[in-house]
This record gives C-alpha cells, structure tokens and sequence, in this order.
C-alpha cells in the first residue's frame, strides 16, 4: 500500500470555516390529493412540491435522503450555491449556502446515511472541492483536494469522512482514499494485471465497506476481481470470478448477504462476440462466493427466459423463438447482443429477485442537441445529469454500464456523435440460492431515452407476493404486476397530477421516480403547465405511496 507524501503535492487538504446560514430563495407550493389504481390498489397518496425555474433551464439536483427527506442543490451565483432540505413530507427544514472556488463545476453527490458530499472540479486540473453536508442541522464543511496530476476521475464514493475516488491516470485505473478529519490519504491497493479498469465503487451501507469491481480483460476474455475496503480504506476481501471458456464476464455487482456469504450478479456474453466497439451481453451470470472462494458460478441466457422478448411485435417473437428453437435442436445457442443494466438484489421468501433495464447507446450525425431542457443546466450541465457519461470535460462515467473495453466513448467508430441512451424493456427474475432460474417476466418501455445511464424501472413485492415493475415517462406512471410468468394486471398510465384541477401539462422533461423509504417512493422533474392563471415553467417533486 503506497501512502501519498503531503510535502511533494500529491494530495494536499485544507479545511475552511464551516457555513452555517439559512436563507430562502424560492417560494413554495404544496398540494395534497389520492388516487388510486386497481385492480391492485396502490393507494397513492400524493404531495406535491412545486419551484419555479426560468425557461429552458435546470436548476436542480436531486438527492433522496431516505427517511431523513430529500435535499436540492441548486445555483444562485457564479461561485455560489444554495442548499435546500425538505421533510419527508416535503416541509422545508432549512436552507444553507455555500461557495465554490472559481470556474469549478459540479461533477457528483454521494449520500453514505448520514452526510451528503458534494464534488466540484474544473477540466485538466488535480484540484478538487468536497462540501460535506450534516443533513440533521444543515451544517457544512468545505475541504479543498489537490490529486495526482492527469486524474481522470470515473467515481466518487463517501463514507464518514472517508472519500473513495476511482478514476484513471495515462490509462491506468487508480483508487485513491482520503480521510478529510485526519488529513490522510494513500493509493489503494488493485489488480497488478495489464488491461484492468474499475468497472464500479459502490457503498454498502450496511455493512459499512466500499465494494470495488475491476475487470481484466486478455484477448477477448475479461474476468471479475471485486475488492472491499473498511472505511479506513484497510482491504477487508477479494474475490476473483474467472469465466468459462467459452464466456466473458462484462459486468458485475457485488453484495453481501451475510459475514461470509457473496453474491456476485452480472451480464457476461460469447467471448466470440466481444470486439472493439461492441459489448455484447448474452444473459446473466450469479456466482456465490463463500468466504471469498467462488461456490459456484451459474449462466442463463436470454434465450432460456420465457417473457424476455415480449418488447418485440409478435411477429418479430415468433421469428426469434424459430431461431432459438433450431439452434438448440443443433446443441448451440443464438448468439445475442444487448446491454443490460443489474439492479440490486431483493430477498424473496428464501429466494432471489434480480431485475435490470435493457439499453442500447444511441448516435447522430449532426450536432447534438439537449432538448428544450437541460441547455443551462448549472456548472456545464451537471444538474441535468449530462456530467455523468462522457459530457463533462472530466470524462466522468461509471463503466460499470457501459463496457469500457468496448465502447465506453462519446464517440462510435464512425466518429458519429452520442445521442443518449434508449431503453427497449426491463426484466425481472427469481434465482433459487442455488442459482436455478425460477421463473421471469418483462416490461416494455414507451418511448424512454436518456442522456444518463440510470435506472429508470423499480421494483416492488406486493403482500401475496406478486410484484410490481413501474416507470415514470412523460410525468406519467406506468406500471404492471407479475404472478411470476403471469401478467396479473397491466396498469392504464397514471399521470402525476398538478395543482389544480384542469391545468394542462404542456411538457415534462427529466422526470424520475426513485425509491425513497418504507413503501414512499419519490418522482421529480421537470413540466411546462397551462393553468387559469397562464403558464408555468417548474421543478416538481411528488411523494407516492405504493
């Protein structure tokens, strides 16, 4: 483990006089009103949040706070911004202000239970802002990080006063921690193998580490090394998850289920059809690790699940299973082409539920354009989510989504220009512990794309253990509910209601629903409405009960 000397400039922290300010900038409007859904009552009971924003812009990041509320970070001068904390019940707790140092722009937020922590760089530089937020109070604390020059930073993971920064330096993948009360930081130690990238760097907030996945890739083939770090940044685990031959392993997630079992959860593909440019996922991948020695490592393809092509026309799914069906006749497989994004896994009666969003990255040939929303996005687009794929000067992704062996640029390989991401249908499947596919079905997405790759589906179990696959669109709800390998209800899209009744929605933009706690579920975003009293440009923020 290398430790970085303070004296050569490496990594250099100084600590400012905490801001402790309250103030107001916007006025507030509320709304409380119920509908519900059947024939499966997701009694909804609804609060709305509404704040004014000028034309064409976003003003907004949103950071859930579970049970704690939800906090909005937001511009109110060129070196300033303003903090806002609002209940669980969408009350206003307090409003704070801090400062940024010139020309840094917002790069990401990261929320460990307790603090949220706020980044702020500027392109080709090795100095670095983190404001840390006591979400209780509203008391900040402002650091300032000086990194190892070229720092190519890909991730950004905190944890009681521990920052976990991943990222890349002349190509190579570099993790370094800082404790900002100690004023200590080192290099971490990673995988000596050439042709290694860190895929992820994720919290675990329950067991308190930070789990680290780097693939290695040689030749076509590319394996798994996921790594976990106490929040001293002292190496806890390390496990190696090898393909089979004929197999690469393109992502992965780990999660711990207990002090001595792992579940390592990903897309791997034919080792055949990885090539430049191309990630090409052919099913997903469970390994179980027991005391950081792999058990067993179970594969299903696409192929095998029953409802993972219903997005297609009928037309189309005949087609596909004719194929499926005279490939399996002659002992071989079809070999597929799609990019999935894994979810978390949820525990279900002994057994395992693990969904995801199937993608493609979409290109144009002419100038990109943000759309009506997102053009003056505060700090260089970073509130409207475009700082985090590849549209920052910082090159801030997280391969994890998109294979950076294969394809993890702005550009495709006829220089042609990143047009965002399009989302086809979300799967959902149940896993015994052994590994064995039980049962999976599938929701088709309408029309959704995204400029960030993030997770737009969410998954509920329901008490008589159906569940529930819904995604907000075009500030509507749209949902299903599965009996396993059975459609039990297909939900008419349930719009998010405004103010007063007859107002028109002219346009919603950016819209979410996150899972927020207990069965709360938070959507946001952004909408053009006609009322009585003429149109409005806002940022809204309602509160679901599912």
């Amino acid at each position: 483990m290398k430790t970085i000397n303070h004296n050569h400039k490496l990594f250099a922290i100084c600590r400012l006089r905490p801001v402790f300010l309250y103030f107001s900038l916007f006025t507030f409007h509320f709304s409380l009103f119920t509908f519900y859904l059947t024939p499966y009552t997701f009694g909804q009971n609804l609060k709305r949040l509404e704040l004014p924003v000028p034309n064409n812009a976003e003003l907004f990041h949103t950071i859930p706070l579970g049970p704690k509320g939800v906090l909005l970070v937001s511009q109110i001068a060129k070196n300033s911004f303003n903090l806002a904390k609002f209940s669980a019940d969408l009350e206003r707790d307090w409003s704070v202000n801090g400062n940024v140092e010139d020309n840094l722009e917002f790069v990401r937020s990261s929320f460990d239970g307790e603090s949220v922590y706020l980044l702020f760089s500027r392109a080709r530089t090795d100095f670095y802002q983190v404001v840390k937020v006591s979400v209780g109070p509203g008391f900040v604390e402002t650091f300032f990080l000086s990194a190892v020059e070229r720092f190519q930073i890909t991730d950004f993971q905190t944890v009681n006063y521990s920052v976990f920064m991943a990222g890349t330096v002349r190509d190579e993948p570099l993790l370094l921690y800082t404790n900002l009360a100690t004023k200590k930081s080192k290099i971490l130690p990673g995988v000596t193998q050439a042709n290694t990238v860190i895929q992820s760097v994720e919290l675990d907030t329950t067991h308190q580490v930070m789990n680290v996945i780097y693939a290695a890739r040689k030749g076509r083939e590319v394996k798994l090394i996921a790594k976990t770090f106490d929040q001293d940044g002292q190496p806890v685990g390390q496990v190696l998850v090898e393909p089979e031959p004929d197999y690469s392993l393109l992502n992965g997630r780990l999660f711990m289920m207990n002090d001595s079992t792992k579940l390592l959860i990903g897309t791997y593909g034919f080792r055949n059809m990885q090539a430049s440019g191309n990630s090409s996922s052919q099913g997903l991948f469970l390994s179980k690790v027991v005391y950081d020695q792999v058990e067993f490592t179970q594969y299903h393809s696409f192929t095998n699940f029953q409802n993972f092509f219903n997005f297609m026309s009928e037309r189309e799914r005949e087609r596909m299973q004719r194929r499926i069906e005279r490939k399996k006749e002659d002992g071989s497989d079809v070999k597929l082409n799609y990019r999935v994004l894994v979810h978390d896994i949820i525990p279900q009666n002994g057994n395992y539920l693990v969904s995801g969003e199937v993608f493609y990255p979409e290109y144009r040939n002419n100038n990109m354009g943000m759309g009506p929303w997102g053009m003056n996005s505060f700090w260089g687009g970073g509130m409207g989510g475009f700082n985090n794929f590849g549209f920052s000067p910082f090159g801030l992704y997280n391969p994890y989504f998109f294979n950076p062996f294969f394809g993890g640029n702005r550009f495709n390989n006829n220089g042609q220009v990143f047009n965002g991401f399009v989302y086809t249908h979300a799967i959902v499947a149940g896993f015994t512990p052994k590994g064995e596919l039980i049962w999976d079905n599938s929701l088709p997405f309408d029309n959704v794309r995204s400029m960030e790759l993030k997770e737009k589906m969410k998954v509920k179990l329901n008490a008589d253990n159906t569940v529930a696959m819904f995604y907000s669109n075009k500030g509507a709800i749209k949902a299903q509910v599965f009996d396993q390998n059975k459609v039990v209800a297909n939900l008419n899209p349930i719009a998010i209601a405004t103010e007063e009744s007859g107002e028109k929605i002219r346009q919603t933009s950016t819209d979410e629903v996150v899972f927020w706690y207990d069965n709360y579920y938070l959507a946001y975003g952004y909408q053009k409405i006609a009322g009585s009293e003429g149109r409005r440009n806002v940022f809204y923020l309602n509160k679901i009960a599912f």
